[in-house]
Parts: C-alpha cells; sequence; structure tokens
C-alpha cells in the first residue's frame, strides 16, 4: 500500500513541476528577451530595498495572528512574526500546499514555548479572518476592474464576470469554514475522543483555543482591520517593485492587479506557490491597467526571486531551532 505522505509529496512535486513548465512557456510566448532587460533596471540596490519592504510587512501580519492567540504575552510577538513568515516561506518555496506552510508555521510557534493546542488553534482563526480580509480586498479589486473596463460587452467583462462568481464561492467557503470552527470542531472533538482516545485532549485543547478567540470579537475585528492593512502593504511592495523597474502604476491599479491576481492564484491552490497561475494571471491582467506583458512577467519573476531571498533563511532559521530543540532534548 503506498503511503499517503508519499503519495501526497509526490502529487506536490509532479505540480510543481508542471506549473515551473506552464511558467517558462508563458515567459517564452512573450520573449525572454523582452522579460529580462524589464527587468534589468531594478539592480542590487532596488532589490534589497524590495526584500526590506517585504519583512517589514510581516509586522502587521504576526501582530495579527498574535491578537487571536489569546494569552501569550507581548513578549512573544516576535515570535508570531517569525512564524507568520515561515508560514509563507514554506508556501512561496517548498512545493507544498497552504496547509504544509500552516503546519510549519504553528511549529516554530511551539519551538518558541507557545502551548501546541495555542499555536494550531490561532493559527486556525488567523488563517480565517486573513481569508475574509483578501475577500473585502479583492472585492475592492472587482470595483477598479469594472471603473476601468467600464459596462461594455466584451472579454473584460466575462473575466470580471467570472472573478466576481469567484467571489461568492469563496464566501460561501470561508462561512462554511466558520461554521466548522463555531460548531464542528466539537464534533471532531468527540470523533478524536472515540477513535484515538489517547489524542483525545489535544482535540480539546484545539477547540477551547478556537472557541476562545471567536468569543474575543473586538481582536476578532482589530485583526481584520490589520489584515487588510496588510494586504493593501502587499500591493505597495508591488508598487515599489514597478516603480524601480521604470514601469510606475497609480497604487490603485496595482492594488486592483494584486488583489485578482491572489484571487485567481487561490483558486488554483493545487498549484504550489502559484507556479504557472501567476504568470498567467499578471500576462492577463497586466495590461488590462497599462502594464506591457514583458514588464507584468518581470514583475512576477521578481516576487518569486524576493520570495526565495525571503524564504530560504527563514526555512534555515527554523531547522536551526528544530536541531537545537532535539539536541536540548536529547
Amino acid at each position: 500500500m503506498i503511503d499517503p505522505r508519499a503519495r501526497a509529496r509526490a502529487t506536490a512535486i509532479v505540480a510543481a513541476v508542471i506549473g515551473l513548465a506552464v511558467a517558462t512557456a508563458v515567459i517564452g510566448y512573450f520573449n525572454f528577451g523582452a522579460v529580462l532587460a524589464a527587468m534589468r533596471p531594478i539592480g542590487v540596490p532596488g532589490f534589497l530595498a524590495v526584500i526590506a519592504a517585504q519583512l517589514c510587512l510581516f509586522v502587521p501580519l504576526g501582530l495579527a495572528w498574535w491578537l487571536v492567540a489569546l494569552g501569550e504575552p507581548t513578549e512573544r510577538i516576535p515570535l508570531f512574526m517569525w512564524s507568520r513568515l515561515l508560514r509563507e516561506a514554506a508556501s512561496d518555496v517548498l512545493p507544498f500546499s497552504q496547509l504544509g506552510g500552516l503546519v510549519i508555521a504553528a511549529r516554530a510557534a511551539v519551538l518558541g514555548g507557545t502551548s501546541t493546542a495555542v499555536a494550531f488553534g490561532s493559527s486556525m482563526v488567523d488563517t480565517t479572518v486573513e481569508i475574509v480580509a483578501q475577500l473585502i480586498y479583492t472585492l475592492v479589486g472587482v470595483g477598479l476592474l469594472a471603473h476601468r473596463l467600464g459596462f461594455a460587452a466584451n472579454s473584460g467583462d466575462r473575466l470580471l464576470y467570472s472573478v466576481a462568481g469567484g467571489l461568492v464561492i469563496a464566501a460561501a467557503l470561508v462561512g462554511v469554514l466558520i461554521a466548522i470552527q463555531r460548531r464542528g470542531l466539537n464534533l471532531m472533538e468527540g470523533l478524536f475522543h472515540r477513535l484515538a482516545p489517547a489524542a483525545g485532549h489535544h482535540a480539546t485543547a484545539v477547540t477551547k483555543v478556537v472557541e476562545a478567540a471567536y468569543g474575543q470579537p473586538a481582536r476578532l475585528w482589530t485583526g481584520l482591520g490589520v489584515h487588510i492593512f496588510a494586504w493593501f502593504g502587499a500591493a505597495g511592495g508591488t508598487w515599489l517593485i514597478l516603480v524601480l523597474i521604470g514601469r510606475p502604476l497609480p497604487f490603485a491599479s496595482v492594488a486592483a492587479i494584486e488583489s485578482l491576481m491572489f484571487a485567481i492564484r487561490n483558486a488554483a491552490f493545487v498549484a504550489p506557490s502559484g507556479l504557472g497561475v501567476q504568470e498567467g494571471a499578471y500576462a492577463l491582467l497586466g495590461p488590462l491597467f497599462g502594464l506591457p506583458v514583458e514588464a507584468a512577467l518581470a514583475l512576477s519573476l521578481l516576487k518569486r526571486a524576493r520570495d526565495i531571498a525571503v524564504g530560504v533563511p527563514m526555512l534555515l532559521s527554523w531547522q536551526l531551532a528544530e536541531s537545537r530543540r532535539r539536541l536540548r532534548d536529547a
């Protein structure tokens, strides 16, 4: 019998290879040379500035997670920032799904002294809040796209209707996710107690953490506001890249492109790191807002280079922390 974990890893690797092939084909179709030429103006100092801007983004993201991790002291806010960085790094660098990044981030929080229940329970709630913030962010993007295209019947409107339809589905899924966290966890907890009594207390502890987080609406609303700010902050990082490569766009246009790109990328969640999907989305959306295709693809490649430059050291720091934990426990 094939190990399910081995099958999942093989599936992720195959999906990554297919995505890489698609991304290469898209860039090749629009001319590798033109795309590389569009990247060249950024230079080393500009790229370092892009990395610095990306690192700053995880200050609010870590704070948002800490807000729903009830009982955690303020001294651990940097721990949640580091763990949140690891979540992104695992999703961007490794051939994992978003779920793999969530597990690694929660594990990192545990290494820093957070209890297992708080790490995993608060991560579930924070992820849900972040998805709701993204829906709001994408709604802004849909509104900006509608304003840009007008209401004439054309291919752009078909894109608009498709994204709007996807938003309706995503909103329904978020509603189901919240319902599961508010009501379904108790059912899952009972199932754990029956099937795996030894692990039942872990399920009980996670359920209590989730329930406690949803019992603090002020923290949830604050976290939602912080996440919305972070989504627009991410658009600011993209705006900076475009300025540095000599292809500036109004911030509203950048926010629209980014919000819609992430909506498309998340819809194709089976593609690790959005390989191929991100490139196709930029090639489609960029020209709608006056960004040439080669510049849009250059933007995609620079963002991937930035994610690798940030993600690899973060993953190495996690491995170092894991090694120290094993040596301490030996």
